[in-house]
């Protein structure tokens, strides 16, 4: 009970000083930047499906950048590096990088009659 007295007298005595002026307040001074930004990027190399693609993308504030790629069904791949900002708005340019060969066909499966239940 002595010490919660003692602690409660000598609170009391700070807050009577910061409200004098006796002892300074700290001042924290709270710099806010609400600027939206973020950055991502992901790939996938899925050799089962023979889904093949990535993704990158960056903004900060009004100013965003990026590129994506995907392997298409003639086997060569598409890239596309777009930009948007307030002046341009959004521009993209898609280029075709020839590979050579299409993704292989799915081997179709062996067709065979149902057994008759009798």
């Amino acid at each position: 009970m002595k010490f919660l007295y003692i602690t409660v007298c000598v609170l009391s005595v700070c807050i009577a000083l910061i409200s004098a002026g006796i002892i300074e307040h700290p001042t924290i001074e709270l710099i806010e930047d609400n600027t939206p930004h973020y950055e991502f990027q992901y790939s996938v190399h899925d050799v089962h499906t023979g889904d093949v693609k990535d993704q990158f993308e960056h903004r900060r504030g009004d100013y965003v950048t990026g590129r994506y790629s995907l392997i298409e069904p003639d086997g060569n791949r598409r890239v596309v590096e777009y930009s948007s900002d307030p002046l341009l708005g959004f521009s993209a340019q898609v280029r075709r990088e020839l590979l050579g060969s299409p993704h292989p066909v799915a081997q179709t499966v062996e067709e065979w009659p149902a057994p008759a239940n009798h």
